[in-house]
């Protein structure tokens, strides 16, 4: 064989590949929006080239002004990563080390933040409680603050734990790292994230969010109420800070992956410390994960209004965004399923699930608790005649028959099969986005 019909060949197989792999990825997401689950856009590189974006849903459902590839979203907890970059610049710079402790930037420290450094808020090991998580939250998101009332929240609690011997998500953690980068750089932190890693990777569609500004091509955010969208609750954009207050466009996130794989933002040794994972696999604002046997890093991010996902692949020059103008855009399942397709695989197409009934004395026989992992469970009980799963640490979802041990939750895609032993329920099979995980009952 020639070399030029080698390489006809070759060229003819990866065309082939990216046809194929387009008109799965559109029967895929597809799918989703059909059932009115996604509204958003999605785009798939590989081998560093863009062969996947489209667009899917409403940027304004009032208006039905459909979503577009440069449609802007908020990013959510993605924000993070530039924040952890500019920190990581500010370090090549010689304005700071990463190594020092965060309260030798910030105009005013509680006794128990001393010993905290920059690198354990990167990482999310410094200890310090997530303001989000507390009550008075819901009072100051429709203020505007920019560090102030958000670090007040925390300042007196206790430590989670001792700075760097746990893992604990704290949106607090990247609004101090906000703080940081304005004492080291001198400047607002979106002054600097815009010259030092938006205009030199090209990304002209990214931006700290603004209630007033008018923004072009700024999708709007909603939420599902009843099966329809409603808008999403107001928060006020300065609260969310370098932990997620960003928007951008795939096409941006595609430059963004483009310019650190040709070290066009950040040296090789901030490159490195990028993505060294310190706990829970968490590095400088990436979570490195495997799937389908692949390295992959990746965040996602959650929002008023929007939800968000970003995963790199980068043994295969890989990419992979979802953004979604929905505070339950199914964004997760969606770029896991999009992961499978990219390797080959063919992920479940979503579909509208028939639910049938069952008398409610047989349901008694599935209430229990089954262990899913040695901390985690799903604790399944009734409700009048409903049957409600409750996982470790997270809200109630009910379930519904799809058949006979088969149940699903309406609010994401997932299945439940009920296993028995002679006759009696012995366990589940929890399916969802491509894994199966057993849950033998307690």
């Amino acid at each position: 064989m020639g070399i030029r019909q080698t390489i006809l060949i070759f060229g003819l197989a990866a065309a082939t590949f990216a046809q194929d792999l387009t008109t799965k990825a559109d029967e895929f997401v597809g799918a989703y929006a059909k059932l009115g689950k996604f509204s958003g856009t999605v785009l798939i590189a590989k081998e560093g080239k863009i062969v996947f974006e489209k667009a899917y849903g409403m940027a304004n459902y009032e208006w039905s002004i459909p979503n577009t590839v440069d449609t802007k979203f908020r990013l959510g907890s993605i924000s993070k990563q530039f924040g952890a970059a500019a920190i990581l610049k500010l370090e090549e710079m010689g304005k700071l080390k990463t190594t020092d402790k965060a309260c030798d930037y910030l105009p005013a420290c509680p006794e128990q933040w001393k010993p905290i450094t920059i690198h354990q808020l990167a990482t999310h090991t410094s200890g310090v409680p997530n303001f989000t998580n507390f009550p008075d939250y819901a009072k100051i998101k429709y203020r505007p603050s920019r560090y102030e009332e958000q670090v007040k929240l925390v300042w007196e609690k206790p430590m989670d734990f001792d700075p760097g011997t746990k893992f604990q998500y704290s949106n607090t953690g990247y609004v101090i790292l906000g703080q940081i980068i304005e004492k080291a750089s001198g400047q607002p932190w979106e002054r600097f994230l815009a010259e030092q890693i938006f205009v030199p990777a090209g990304m002209t569609n990214t931006l700290a969010d603004s209630n007033t500004a008018l923004v072009p091509k700024r999708a709007a955010g909603y939420r599902a109420a009843g099966g329809m969208p409603v808008n999403a609750e107001y928060i006020d954009m300065r609260i969310p800070n370098v932990a997620g207050a960003l928007i951008s466009t795939i096409e941006d996130l595609y430059k963004w992956d483009r310019a650190l794989a040709s070290g066009k933002l950040l040296g090789e040794a901030a490159m490195k410390k990028m993505f060294i994972p310190e706990k829970n696999n968490y590095a400088y604002g990436w979570v490195l994960t495997d799937q389908q046997g692949k390295a992959f890093q990746g965040h996602g991010g959650g929002i008023e209004g929007f939800t968000t996902q970003i995963q790199r692949l980068p043994s295969e020059q890989a990419l992979l965004v979802v953004l979604s103008n929905f505070e339950d855009g199914q964004t997760g399942p969606v770029s896991r399923g999009l992961a499978q397709i990219l390797n080959g695989g063919n992920p479940e197409i979503p579909k509208e699930r028939q639910e049938i009934q069952i008398d409610s004395a047989a349901l008694d026989e599935y209430v229990g608790t089954y262990q899913l992992a040695p901390s985690f469970a799903l604790v399944v009980t009734k409700e009048g005649n409903q049957l409600i799963t409750q996982a470790t640490g997270q809200g109630k979802i009910p379930i519904f028959a799809e058949s006979k041990d088969t149940f699903f939750p309406k609010a994401m895609p997932a299945t439940l099969v009920f296993t028995r032993e002679n006759g009696k329920v012995t366990g589940l099979i929890l399916k969802q986005g491509g894994r199966e995980m057993k849950a033998p009952r307690l």
